[in-house]
């Protein structure tokens, strides 16, 4: 009698663990900033972008389930090295400061930072930076861009939204935005005016805290690789308006 319930035992036991195997995948929790058009944004309540649509195509292929995880920028990889999140893919720079703490993917965007000023400001002008406020979203890389900008006085924003309103009331006198993002908000945001560009000094690649997963590494610069041979990052770069925003 042991014999037997010993049998059914394993019986279902295995039944129960196949059914995991089969049903179940790995989980890859992916952080990001969905404010950051049109890499990451909400639209109809999902979050959305090129960042997403290209980490679920590259979760499918290595048998993953993406969940994604938006919370504040400069709280990314915080959240990564306390394990909350196994990811970043948020339009993230590869800077040499990051790369103390974390992982870096090869780059998957290389873009163009972009000067925008409330529109007909001609007193805020590429070689009048001296002196003037200019706004930009915490912990990234264009607020170190703006560091560089002698005599100005950098003003650090959580969001990139209220940098917006504080120029459009004159609090500030110009800000520092990824030329894709800066043309999403210009198109809600007429007010506003690019004045100067610039190409950005480092590109855009994903994160993984570093150290825990060189292996995830390899996988994902190789599904990049796969996705830039066989058309589809093509395909996503036209799908979100990218073209003319590369480097």
């Amino acid at each position: 009698m042991k014999k037997v319930f010993l049998i059914l035992t394993l019986v279902i036991f295995g039944i129960m663990s196949c059914g995991k195997k089969d049903s179940g995948q790995k989980k890859l929790r992916v952080g990001l900033n969905a404010v950051f058009a049109p890499f990451e944004y909400i639209e109809n309540g999902q979050i959305t972008g090129f960042d997403v649509d290209m980490i679920n195509e590259i979760g499918k292929n290595l048998g993953y389930e993406i969940e994604i995880v938006d919370q504040s920028f400069d709280g990314l990889i915080p959240a990564l090295k306390a394990g909350k999140i196994d990811i970043i893919v948020s339009g993230m720079s590869s800077t040499e400061e990051r790369k103390k703490s974390v992982d870096f993917t090869d780059d998957y965007f290389v873009s163009k930072e972009t000067y925008l000023r409330k529109k007909g400001n001609t007193a805020v002008t590429p070689t009048t930076l001296s002196g003037k406020k200019i706004g930009v979203q915490l912990g990234t890389i264009q607020e170190m861009e703006a560091k560089t900008i002698n005599g100005a006085t950098v003003v650090p924003n959580e969001s990139t939204v209220n940098t917006i309103l504080d120029l459009k009331a004159g609090k500030i006198d110009a800000i520092i935005l990824e030329k894709a993002v800066a043309e999403e908000y210009m198109k809600k945001n007429p007010e506003m005016e690019i004045f100067d560009e610039k190409p950005a000094a480092i590109g855009m690649a994903m994160a993984i805290d570093k150290g825990k997963n060189p292996e995830l590494i390899k996988q994902i610069n190789a599904e990049l690789k796969k996705m830039r041979e066989n058309g589809k990052y093509n395909e996503l770069i036209k799908k979100y308006g990218l073209e003319k925003n590369q480097k």
